[in-house]
Order: structure tokens, then sequence, then C-alpha cells
């Protein structure tokens, strides 16, 4: 006989720009970690419930459309017939796991259902944004096709914080050795109304006065 229960794995984690971590016991069946910020804080998961043992017997992945599934699933570290306990530290290494690659802004592992011994996974993957279109402002074509060729951000790429931190720094790197010591960079992203997932990605650049 199925029997579908509740069951308490993980707190879930908001993690804001700005605002301290907060997190609170709530009556969940996921373990989920959500990044809606620019930076990549290291996530801190709590538990609550009594851990029992459980083989799993199949992991469904949602959400991802650019990637097979048993690649999505072999990120996690877990596998059909592994032994876990819930909740526990394996559920909890193989969010981490997800976050640590840095494509995805939202990650939830749900238990959809038992049977006995046996849990059955389901992993919900959001993956950061494409980007549709770059653009650069404030620069001369030479450069930019230099910056281009050193940022290694191209159309059709994921962008994730990381990424956009490493162009920052590059591109203050490349003007302040050709003299622009106090040059200003800004990289917004804007949603593609036309394309889902997708983003336009503007890099504002103000050189100021060479030193």
């Amino acid at each position: 006989m199925h029997h579908r229960i509740s069951f308490i794995l993980l707190i879930f984690i908001c993690i804001f720009c700005c605002v301290p971590a907060v997190s609170r016991a709530q009556d969940l069946n996921t373990d989920t970690i959500n990044d809606n910020s620019n930076s990549e804080p290291k996530p801190v998961i709590l538990y609550s419930g009594t851990p029992k043992k459980y083989e799993i017997a199949d992991i469904k992945v949602a959400g991802v459309k650019n990637y097979e599934d048993y690649v999505l699933i072999g990120l996690s570290g877990l596998s059909v017939g592994q032994k876990i306990t819930i909740p526990g530290e394996e559920i909890t290494q193989a969010v981490r796991r997800y976050w640590r690659h840095g494509l995805f802004s939202n990650v939830s592992i749900t238990a959809e259902r038992y049977e006995g011994k046996k849990i059955y996974l389901k992993i919900s993957l959001m993956q950061r944004p494409r980007i549709s279109e770059l653009h650069y402002h404030g620069v001369k074509k030479s450069e930019r096709e230099e910056l281009g060729k050193r940022l290694g951000l191209v159309v059709g790429s994921q962008i994730t914080p990381n990424l956009t931190d490493r162009a920052k720094a590059l591109i203050k790197r490349y003007f302040d050795d050709k003299g622009f010591k106090n040059a200003d960079v800004v990289i917004v992203q804007k949603d593609d109304a036309s394309k889902e997932n997708q983003v336009i990605v503007d890099i504002n650049i103000d050189k100021k006065e060479k030193i």
C-alpha cells in the first residue's frame, strides 16, 4: 500500500542581499536552497525531525531542459539503491553540490512518496539565466573586442554571480594597466521579455580621467 506522508527534512533557507540569513523551522518535505542575490554566501542548513533510514527507489529531475537527467542526478551524488538517512547529510550534501556548481539559483530535493523503507526523490532545479544580448557602453570598438576575448561572457552562455564579479575585476584591471586607475564598472541584467529565462546584459564602463 502506498502511504504518502509528510516529513520534516530541513529548514527553508532564504538568503537576501544586505540582509542576514534567517532560518525558521517549517513543516516541509523538502530540502531547499534559494539564491536571490548576486553574492555567493554559504548556506546554513538546520535539521528537525527524527532521522530514519530509507533506500532510494527512484530519482526524478524537473526544471532543466539543457542537460540529460543522468548528468544532473550524477551531480547530486545520489543514486538508486543508495541507503540514506532522512533527515541527514546525504540530502544536504546533494543540495550543496548543486549550489557549489553555480549554475542553479534554486535547488529543491523532495520526498515524493514512501513505500515501506523505500523513498522516491524528486530533484527540482532552476537554472541561472542565459545571455541573449550583450552590450558594452563607454568603450571603443577595439576595447570592446579585447574585453570580449578576456571576459568569457558570450551570448548563449549562463551568467552567474561569480562570472559577473570576475568580469568586473578583469575590466578594472584592463583599464588600470592603461592608466585609468579609477574606472567604474557596472554590470546590469534585465529579463529578456521575448525569451524564457534569458537576460540582456549591459556592461557600463566609465573610464574617468587617465592618471
